[in-house]
């Protein structure tokens, strides 16, 4: 017959110990399985629920001039800000001539009119001549906007892309140069939608997409875009 010599105080003894040992490897486990779901989330899952972000600025620099001409270097970059890939599907460049008119008084809005509820402009002595000339429309649809392939255009996080544009203006005829660029885009991984061409009422060119917007409102929410505008005095 086995004896069991180990007293009362004993037992609980290792009881307490096994129950401390089994707390222990179960708080070891744990924050293994937290990390491994911190680093699965920080590096996965974070960035594929946050929404696509591209921004874009533009240089302007003076390269030259001939007999009235000015010619101007726009440097365009588009950089992705964000924590998940993007792909540029389309890009609009828009450059327009601007002249001002000098008068003797104020300008502003006229008399007997109320001005707009989101905006009021009262400048000494001078007015712009109309909304402008266009000098330069181009457009560009990358891979996935249009039905004839494309160069791809996908940005990584940080990632950025420049490109230079001559543009040249007539300072006999304007004052200032209104530059402005607007890039359309989606997430990396989402499906790509086609883009189009179109002139607003104002002139300009834009990206619309081919879809349907209300009859396929899910295509359409895919697409983000990023707006920028500056702009150059020709004096």
């Amino acid at each position: 017959m086995q004896r069991d010599d180990q007293t009362p105080r004993s037992r609980r003894s290792d009881r307490l110990e096994r129950a401390n040992a089994l707390v222990q490897t179960l708080a070891i486990l744990a924050a293994g399985a937290w990390a491994v779901y911190t680093f699965i989330y920080e590096a996965r899952i974070k960035p594929a629920l946050e929404p696509p972000a591209v921004s874009v600025t533009t240089s302007l620099v003076r390269a030259g001039e001939r007999d009235r001409h000015v010619a101007i270097r726009s440097t365009v970059t588009r950089k992705n800000v964000g924590q998940t890939g993007v792909r540029v599907l389309g890009l609009v460049y828009n450059v327009t001539g601007v002249r001002v008119r000098f008068d003797a008084a104020p300008s502003g809005t006229p008399a007997g009119e109320r001005a707009p509820a989101d905006r009021t402009t009262t400048a000494r002595a001078y007015g712009f001549t109309g909304p402008g000339e266009a000098i330069l429309r181009e457009g560009r649809l990358f891979a996935g906007a249009t039905e004839a392939g494309g160069e791809p255009s996908d940005l990584n996080p940080g990632e950025s892309v420049s490109r230079d544009l001559i543009v040249y203006a007539d300072r006999d005829r304007f004052d200032f140069v209104r530059f402005e660029v607007s890039l359309v885009y989606t997430k990396g991984e989402e499906p790509p939608v086609l883009l189009t061409f179109e002139t607003v009422p104002d002139g300009t060119l834009a990206l619309k997409a081919k879809a349907n917007c209300q009859a396929e409102p899910q295509t359409c929410e895919r697409l983000k875009s990023t707006d920028f505008g500056t702009e150059f005095s020709l004096w």
